[in-house]
């Protein structure tokens, strides 16, 4: 009998993207050939975001334009699963399986099944100790991302995800850097550690920053990255790593989402806009160099203009690199559902371009400000722009180069002169003459 056939898509955040790998290890563990082509599979599995609607709406959408294969089972999973369950079976009338996070495991035994006639079914029962590990790594790529927490217990005012993705869980350290030797032997470069609040890792008398530590004496990976990190979590003592070897990327995701300390509260975020700021001066003074970037939202419920303006101010004061904004909406199950959405739809969208215009003004600054320098970048793909070939990377700060050569090769570490700018993107030169 020949090997099933399985095509996977995947919606949404670095963290699905890692489930994904999970999922293409386990169903290749258990004999399942995975296919990149739609038309060709015995199985399609789409693994789906829910932290906003129209990510949703999205994959409902590819999920009913899938289902014109008429021969392959048809499963859902990941976070959208998770919270509609079986309601999706009335959404998309050709679906077969659905799977919420926790339920991973039981996926390939349940894709068999429905492959050999067997009826539909929902699996989105919660444990609050399951945690994936790769068990085999497909391909070859400079940069992976590896998830070391699952789950989320903060339940800020607007978010599913601790509905969805349960309690707050990290995985075993040893099992990390089993792990990464996976990933080192197939050739990866840098690896971004995940968790919904990564900062929050603790197997038994482990922390995060000693995690680090673990991983930089017992692996060779040249980049270290990670995200995402709730401000309540930060360690002064990833900021002393950073100062003291240059494998630890000096960049940090921190989602700062409001400057007003009254919005704050009502998004039950647990820190103040000072203590937020004190986080970045502690930074910037063991590492003057370190990027930030960050998540923000505009128009939340009660949002007044000074309340913005607060936003705008921290905004200014921080410099961030880059930031994800969003005009709040509210979320079905979350409680700021519950609250008032008073804040007029133009105003949001006023708002919004005003923090996009600040936010772009002063990334161009700071990007402009590095024309003429020498930086390393980690080759990670070849792209096409227009008529021309090149080479994409990345710096430690998580800034964006393209160069065009004919040495070099993705997973090439390399250091280039930054010459140019094509939007916010560098455009590299390679150094010659060395």
């Amino acid at each position: 009998m020949r090997p099933k056939k399985v095509y996977l898509e995947c919606f949404g955040c670095q963290m699905n993207a890692f489930d994904t790998e999970v999922l293409e290890s386990m169903l290749e563990g258990e004999g399942f050939v995975i296919s990149k082509d739609p038309s060709e599979a015995d199985a399609i599995l789409v693994n789906t975001c829910s932290v906003r609607e129209n990510a949703e709406r999205r994959a409902i959408g590819r999920l009913n334009d899938l289902s014109r294969h008429k021969g392959a089972v048809l499963a859902v999973c990941g976070c959208m699963a998770q919270r509609l369950g079986d309601r999706l079976f009335e959404l998309v009338t050709a679906l077969d399986i659905v799977a919420g996070p926790d339920s991973y495991a039981a996926l390939p035994s349940a894709i068999s099944a429905a492959v050999s006639g067997e009826g539909r079914k929902v699996l989105v029962e919660k444990d609050g100790s399951v945690t994936y590990r790769l068990r085999s790594v497909s391909g070859s790529s400079p940069s992976r991302y590896l998830s070391i927490t699952r789950g989320c217990e903060n339940y800020c005012s607007y978010c599913i995800v601790p509905y969805v993705r349960g309690t707050f869980r990290s995985k075993d350290a040893c099992a990390v850097i089993e792990e990464l030797g996976l990933l080192e032997a197939s050739g990866t470069k840098e690896v971004t550690l995940l968790g919904q609040n990564v900062m929050a890792y603790r197997s038994e008398d482990c922390g995060f920053v000693d995690l680090l530590g673990r991983i930089l004496e017992e692996t060779d990976i040249e980049r270290i990255r990670f995200l995402t990190t709730h401000p309540r979590d930060v360690d002064n003592g990833i900021f002393t790593l950073m100062a003291e070897t240059d494998r630890i990327c000096p960049h940090i995701h921190l989602p700062f989402q409001a400057g007003s300390d009254r919005i704050l509260s009502i998004m039950n975020r647990g820190y103040t806009s000072s203590v937020y700021l004190d986080i970045i001066d502690r930074a910037r003074a063991l590492r003057p160099d370190i990027a930030f970037t960050t998540d923000i939202i505009v128009g939340f419920p009660g949002e007044t203009e000074d309340d913005f303006e607060e936003t705008l101010a921290m905004v200014e004061k921080v410099r961030f690199d880059s930031a994800f904004t969003f005009k709040y909406s509210p979320r079905e199950g979350t409680k700021s559902a519950g609250l008032e959405d008073d804040v007029p739809v133009e105003v949001k969208k006023s708002r919004l371009e005003t923090l996009n215009t600040t936010i772009q003004r002063i990334r161009m600054e700071i990007v402009a400000a590095r024309i003429g320098s020498v930086e390393e970048i980690l080759l990670d793909a070849r792209v096409i722009k227009g008529e021309y070939q090149f080479l994409k990377g990345r710096t430690p700060h998580f800034r964006n180069v393209l160069v065009e050569s004919e040495n070099w090769n993705p997973g090439d570490t390399v250091s280039v002169v930054l010459r140019e700018l094509s939007n916010f993107t560098f455009i590299g030169e390679e150094i010659t003459g060395r």
